[in-house]
């Protein structure tokens, strides 16, 4: 998982600066909101430049000499099991000097978001390990760790002898991160070209682990094979014939090629293995096999649909391989800028609804930008990243927890509390009008998985939980007024029931209860005498 990230002149962040993703906690899911121009899509490019090669960008007037992007991970110390011998040997002394390192020396001045995260992590100690590795725009082949490379190569060096390769083994580390990892970015603007580029990759890097299993094994199953000479039977495996037809084959071109010149030879290539394994094969196998299929929509080629469809389709693909039980090979991050771009408001809600699925439920790691602020009422896990206007020629990112999002919307700029109830009742009404969407809006999961369980089978339902009985009453506020006008109510054949239980808490409705067109309604769950539940009006105070 990365954690936060270090950064010089890249594109709007100007100097050295760290990017904490998650000071208090770090969360799966992450989302950043923000004006145009304020950063927000700066950091996943950064991000890309390190892991896909992305071009640096410049922060304007700076040396180019001095820029850089090098990302935190903090990585299960089971997983570097199959790291490098260097890998394993570094990673340790490379963790503890993060956890340790202290400073008031200025030169780490605009690093102190990165201490205030540290000091939060301590419970990690014992199980992971806090690792680092960047990318220079001056040498973009050698590892950077950014203000701290001098630091650590003196700490390695004292711990593992000055004849220890330090610099080799801090790029081993770098590579076996960069494989261990995976970060696919979905700009907003995706042309035929990156579309293409991401759908063939993605079909390779999303590949589920137990796939590449399943043909590994069957190369490498033994069946009994009948020698032709001996007529003996023995056991061999698919890729053991193979292998042993292709050096019969090399050994008669090389006898050949070798009677017009002996000075010819097949050699192999440094350090490569003389056979093929099943490694080498599984990615070929895979390869093929989605080279002769396309994705289609509407028996269209998605190539050719527009850039919002386009965009929509990768997010699908994403979510369809993600969303599989088995383990993937790799550490999945799944960037993307603003998802919600041309698409029809309508499907926002469903759109947010599986990225955020693939985080809670598949344990993804997301980076998403937007400006569809109806996702902040929904989502329950995550850190959200407001990110305004500059200070000392740095954005202003403030952060906030999904966890306990209402309890801290108070400190939200002014418009993020409208903007965000505003544009989930905009989707609401949307989906009603374009699906045929009908919406239970209840306190809380626990509230929806109940009602789930006796409306499983219920098509074109939504169970929307949004964090608390006041917040059930502000959205139907919001959406009280637009299905009251019999112009924007006309269209509209869906239902909507806002849903609070029966801890009764001091809400007083001061608009009506339901609409005129009964598309609307807010009640409230009740026990009666008899012990069984009713449905009864917010205001109604009978037992």
């Amino acid at each position: 998982m990365i954690i936060g990230l270090f950064t010089r002149h890249y594109k709007v962040y100007k100097g050295s600066r760290y990017i904490p993703f998650g000071k208090k906690s770090v969360e799966s899911f992450n989302l950043f909101i923000g004006n145009n121009g304020a950063g927000k899509s700066s950091i996943l490019e950064a991000v890309d430049t390190f892991f896909n090669g992305r071009d640096f960008t410049v922060n304007n007037g700076e040396k180019s000499d001095e820029c850089f992007v090098a990302p935190l991970f903090l990585i299960e110390k089971s997983e570097i099991s199959s790291y490098s011998k260097n890998s394993k040997l570094i990673a340790p002394i490379i963790s503890e000097f993060f956890f340790d390192f202290h400073s008031t020396h200025t030169n780490y001045k605009n690093y102190e978001p990165f201490f205030e995260q540290r000091d939060n992590l301590s419970g990690y100690r014992d199980t992971h390990y806090l690792l680092l590795a960047g990318k220079s725009l001056s040498n973009p082949n050698e590892n950077f760790l950014a203000t701290f490379s001098s630091l650590i190569e003196k700490k390695i060096a004292k711990e593992l002898g000055d004849d220890f390769e330090v610099r080799s083994a801090i790029n081993s580390l770098k590579q076996d991160l960069l494989k261990s990892h995976t970060y696919i970015y979905i700009p907003v603007e995706t042309s035929i070209e990156d579309f293409l580029r991401l759908e063939a990759r993605g079909m390779q890097d999303l590949m589920s682990q137990s796939i590449r299993t399943k043909i590994e094994e069957t190369l490498n199953r033994k069946i009994e094979t009948q020698a032709t000479l001996t007529s003996r039977t023995k056991k061999q495996s698919a890729l053991d014939i193979i292998n042993d037809d292709l050096e019969d084959f090399i050994d008669k071109v090389e006898e050949t090629i070798q009677s017009i010149d002996d000075g010819y030879d097949f050699q192999l290539e440094y350090k490569s293995k003389k056979k093929l394994t099943a490694n080498h094969l599984t990615d070929v196998i895979i390869d093929a096999f989605f080279s002769k299929r396309r994705l289609r929509k509407s028996g269209k080629v998605i190539s050719s649909l527009s850039a919002g469809e386009r965009k929509k389709a990768l997010i699908d693909i994403a979510y369809s391989f993600l969303s599989q039980d088995e383990q993937s090979n790799k550490n999945i991050i799944l960037a993307i800028d603003e998802p919600e771009a041309s698409l029809h408001i309508s499907m926002c809600y469903s759109q947010f609804e599986r990225l955020q699925k693939l985080s809670k439920i598949f344990n993804h790691q997301l980076f998403i930008t937007t400006h569809w602020y109806g996702a902040l009422p929904i989502l329950e896990n995550g850190n959200l990243y407001h990110v305004d206007t500059f200070e000392n020629n740095f954005p202003s990112i403030k952060e906030f927890s999904f966890r306990n999002y209402f309890e801290e919307r108070g400190e939200h700029p002014e418009d993020v509390q409208f903007k965000s109830f505003f544009d989930l009742a905009s989707a609401i009404i949307s989906s009603m009008r374009s699906n045929s969407n009908n919406w239970i809006i209840v306190e809380s999961e626990e509230d929806k998985k109940y009602i789930s369980e006796y409306l499983s089978d219920t098509s074109n339902l939504k169970i929307l939980p949004v964090g608390g009985c006041s917040i059930v009453k502000l959205l139907y506020e919001y959406l009280y007024l637009p299905i009251s006008q019999k112009s924007d109510a006309r269209d509209l054949t869906g239902r909507i029931l806002c849903l609070i239980d029966t801890d009764m808490q001091s809400i007083k409705m001061d608009i009506p209860e339901e609409s005129k067109n009964g598309i609307l309604k807010i009640r409230r769950l009740q026990v009666n005498t008899h012990g069984k539940v009713d449905l009864v009006r917010v205001n109604d105070k009978t037992s």
